[in-house]
């Protein structure tokens, strides 16, 4: 089974690569490792202004319990697919994750519903998959979300390159 704390790493290298702080100029507000104050105001100037070691482990807290935990991520059994889920679900959204998680499936060849919903047949074909074709096929849908959303956002046009950059990590 995947582990989270490995997946964990990945993920806030990606959100902030050198542990440098919070990004003001989010429209979610206030964001630090992905964490946008708009949607976690309870975490106040402690979380976005404070120590970084207890930022980190609050963040832990929230992408294990908001995303982790919906991603099934200890249930799957690849830990490259577990990690790629968890980095999906904290940029684009959980539910937008697993819509494009079970798009790769059905290009991978299964066939299950693209509802956003995480059940078991969406689990069951994640860990029959070929993991090197869904890998293949999950930064393939990954690429094609951010595009489209870059062109429907002109003002999202300014991530498109780290865009990605992330979705084919």
């Amino acid at each position: 089974m995947a582990s989270f704390e490995e997946a964990l790493i990945f993920v806030l290298r990606n959100e902030d690569p050198h542990l440098s702080g919070v990004v003001t100029e989010d429209s979610g507000g206030r964001t630090r490792f992905g964490i946008a104050e708009r949607f976690h105001p309870e975490l106040g100037d402690e979380f976005y202004e404070g120590p970084l070691e207890s930022a980190l482990e609050a963040a832990g807290e929230i992408y294990r319990s908001e995303y982790w935990r919906a991603i099934r991520g200890d249930e799957i059994n690849d830990q490259s697919i577990a990690t790629k889920l968890l980095d999906m679900a904290v940029n684009m959204g959980v539910r937008q994750a697993i819509v494009l998680c079970q798009r790769a499936l059905n290009v991978s060849g299964f066939r299950v519903h693209e509802d956003g919903l995480f059940g078991s047949r969406t689990l069951a074909a994640i860990n029959l998959a070929d993991v090197a074709l869904l890998s293949a096929h999950l930064r393939e849908c990954c690429a094609a979300f951010y595009q489209h959303l870059a062109a429907v956002r002109p003002e999202a046009q300014q991530y498109l390159h780290g865009w990605l950059a992330r979705a084919r990590a």
